[in-house]
C-alpha cells in the first residue's frame, strides 16, 4: 500500500470511491458521480485544502479530504471533510493506518487538533477508536431554507 497527497487526476476515481462507500450501510445515501465529484473539487478548490490517499496496485482504496482552519494564537485544525475506505476494503485496518498517516502530515503542519462531524453510530465508533473524543464545545445547528 502506497500512503500519499491527493493529485487532481485522482479526484473521478476518489468520487467513484465515495458512491460506493455510502452507498451501504449504514449511510444509504444516493450519491451519483457527479455530485461526489462536485463534492470533492469544491472541497479540494482551495488554497488550506489537503486531500490524501490510499493506494493498492495502483487503485485508490482509502481517502480523505479537508481543509486546515485558522485561528488566533496559532490554534489551527484540520477540518475533515470526507473519510472513507472502499466497502471490499472495511474492516482490516486501512481507515486506521489512513488517520495516522493524516495525523503524522498533520503533526508536521503544527496542527493543534483534527476535527469531524459524523452522523451514524458506527462511524463514530471508528473515530472513537482512534482516540477522538465527542465534545461539548459547541452545537451543531442548521437552518432548512
Amino acid at each position: 500500500m502506497h500512503f500519499r497527497k491527493i493529485y487532481t487526476e485522482d479526484y473521478n476515481d476518489c468520487a467513484k470511491n465515495l458512491v460506493s462507500a455510502y452507498a451501504g450501510p449504514p449511510w444509504h445515501n444516493k450519491w451519483t458521480d457527479q455530485e461526489a465529484l462536485l463534492r470533492i473539487e469544491a472541497t479540494m478548490s482551495g488554497f488550506n485544502s489537503r486531500g490524501y490517499v490510499i493506494e493498492n496496485e495502483d487503485t485508490i482504496i482509502a481517502m480523505c479530504i479537508g481543509r486546515i482552519d485558522y485561528y488566533f494564537n496559532n490554534f489551527n485544525q484540520f477540518f475533515i471533510d470526507e473519510f472513507n475506505v472502499i466497502p471490499n476494503q472495511q474492516g482490516f485496518g486501512i481507515g486506521k493506518q489512513l488517520m495516522n498517516f493524516i495525523i503524522d502530515e498533520m503533526k508536521q503542519e503544527k496542527i493543534n487538533k483534527i476535527f469531524l462531524i459524523t452522523g451514524g453510530e458506527s462511524a463514530s465508533k471508528f473515530y472513537a477508536k482512534n482516540k477522538f473524543e465527542i465534545t461539548n464545545d459547541g452545537f451543531m445547528m442548521e437552518l432548512d431554507l
